[in-house]
């Protein structure tokens, strides 16, 4: 019998930025057979359900994803990631049927090294947390961080006053805030955490894995 109390956990691809640093859309840039886009969806779909993009608008054209996902929009357009993020909650609690409770893993497109076992790394340690957050070199990763659904109401209360960096969650909830040596017992290398932001980035990650490093 369905253990009914069962924390459900999706996961969030915040796909609108402009790519500015790129030069081009990151989503659709080709990565081992797929898109960043896609790879990040067939990693998250052996993790989390559902897989859920948030885009721009209705008119950003996205690659098509290789796995089962859902798409929807921000509803705060160009009001920043922290914007993006509530329109995922709200999505998931509002369209999908889930909990305060519930969890959500929130990420961009643009981590190609990202993995299942890192994922479930993180939300393993979640515990009673409202979020579980890396910080390496002295630094939030808030788009690689797992949320309680529940901090939508936080959230929400930081865009009314004009904060749009979801970092200011985690000095204004009570979440779990995971160092270095934590982090690397996920993934030694944390490469996990890597993400192309550039050209270059994006040509050595291309380059990594020519070399067999996927």
């Amino acid at each position: 019998m369905p253990d009914k109390t069962a924390m459900r956990v999706g996961s969030l691809i915040l796909a609108g930025g402009r790519s500015v640093r790129m030069g081009q859309s990151k989503e659709s840039l080709p990565f081992l057979g797929h898109t960043l886009l896609g790879r990040t969806a067939m990693t998250l779909f052996g993790c989390t359900a559902p897989v859920v993009v948030v885009a721009r608008d209705g008119a950003q054209p996205l690659p098509a994803l290789p796995v089962p996902g859902l798409v929807t929009v921000d509803t705060r357009p160009a009001a920043g990631p922290l914007a993006a993020l509530v329109s995922g909650l709200r999505f998931l609690r509002e369209q999908v049927g889930f909990g305060d409770e519930d969890a959500a893993f929130a990420t961009g497109c643009d981590s190609p090294f990202l993995t299942a076992d890192a994922v479930v790394g993180l939300v393993q340690r979640l515990g009673g947390a409202r979020f579980v957050m890396p910080r390496v070199a002295g630094i939030l990763q808030p788009l690689c961080a797992v949320y309680r659904v529940g901090i939508v109401a936080a959230a929400e209360e930081l865009l009314t006053r004009g904060i749009r960096s979801p970092h200011t969650l985690a000095s204004t909830v009570a979440g779990r805030e995971l160092d270095e040596s934590e982090l690397r017992q996920i993934d030694s290398e944390l490469r996990f955490l890597r993400n192309v932001n550039t050209p270059e980035e994006y040509q050595s990650a291309l380059d990594e894995v020519r070399r067999g490093r996927s």
